[in-house]
């Protein structure tokens, strides 16, 4: 198989673990749609399940391009900064279901009056991913572009550190005990983490699309 076709191939399987990953976070916001209306149950951890799936699924297909990279699929800079990128993006499916799998079991101690705000928070996170993963798909097409798109990715990440700085304020003026306060904190801290993420994915895609501009 020829240089060129072989770049066509992981072009094509980086597609496809893109799309798994657009699925994960697609039944990770469906699942705190759920949340939000319904509370734990059910539907909800139905849909945390389907999360999981998806993000191991996206997990083979990683795999299945690393090892296909490391087979020498495309010139070693190439290479390299793929497999980085793949490295870095795989963080984002990571959390977002270690996010659904914490609230499935400790979600019932978000009182009533923090879930407005708990539900901006998490809506900040996905357009965060869904930032970054723009910015994957003009990596690709048209790199010039793209630090436009991750500079939008920072204004997320920021204002998802002023809403989750905001939420552990409050949950530690709550009238709970210590241990409550701790579990608030913890799922708004890796909620946030999702636009970290998102970020560090950025930065990455930022580098790569300067270096190919030189």
């Amino acid at each position: 198989m020829g240089l060129f076709r072989k770049q066509e191939k992981v072009e094509e399987m980086l597609d496809g673990y893109y799309s798994k990953c657009d699925s994960c976070f697609d039944l990770f916001e469906r699942a705190f749609e759920v949340f939000f209306e319904e509370g734990i149950g059910p539907s909800f951890t139905a849909a945390v399940d389907a999360t999981h799936r998806a993000e191991s699924q996206a997990d083979d297909l990683r795999r299945e391009i690393e090892l296909t990279l490391y087979g020498k699929a495309l010139l070693p800079e190439s290479r390299g900064d793929i497999l980085g990128l793949l490295e870095t993006f795989d963080l984002m499916p990571n959390i977002a279901e270690t996010v659904g799998f914490v609230v499935s079991y400790e979600g019932d101690v978000i009182p009533e009056e923090l879930k407005a705000e708990y539900k901006r928070l998490v809506a900040v996170n996905v357009e965060g991913y869904r930032l970054a993963r723009k910015a994957a798909d003009q990596l690709m097409s048209n790199p010039k572009v793209v630090l436009h798109t991750t500079t939008e990715v920072d204004q997320k990440e920021s204002a998802s550190d002023t809403i989750e700085r905001s939420l552990i304020r409050q949950a530690f003026k709550l009238n709970v005990d210590a241990g409550t306060k701790l579990m608030l904190k913890e799922m708004f801290l890796l909620t946030g983490d999702i636009s970290d993420r998102a970020q560090k994915v950025a930065d990455r895609i930022a580098l790569i699309a300067i270096k190919r501009q030189i």
